[in-house]
């Protein structure tokens, strides 16, 4: 039997991250009246949404979700790839 292939295209979006990361610097630099851009340029955001909480939040998870694979994510496990359960079994 023969496979369907769909293929779909479309135009990456330029800079999608630019928003946010102007938000957070803008809300850095003490300015709460912009920081977002609409696709004409407009400054639409003004307290940035990237919170503290939030990155606790997923940095936990990834730790947890990645424990395993790097044989703990507690220490410098970058310096310990060796160890790292995920890349032996990669590797086999």
């Amino acid at each position: 039997a023969g496979q369907l292939v769909k293929t779909l295209e479309f135009d990456a979006p330029e800079h999608a991250a630019q928003p946010l990361i102007q938000s957070v610097v803008n809300e850095l630099l003490g300015d709460q009246d912009g920081g977002g851009f609409e696709s004409d340029g407009k400054n639409t955001l003004g307290y940035s949404p990237a919170r503290a909480d939030n990155a606790m939040r997923t940095s936990e998870v990834l730790d947890g979700v990645l424990g395993s694979y790097y044989g703990g994510r507690h220490d410098e496990f970058w310096l310990r790839p060796e160890t790292w359960f995920g890349l032996s079994k990669a590797s086999l």
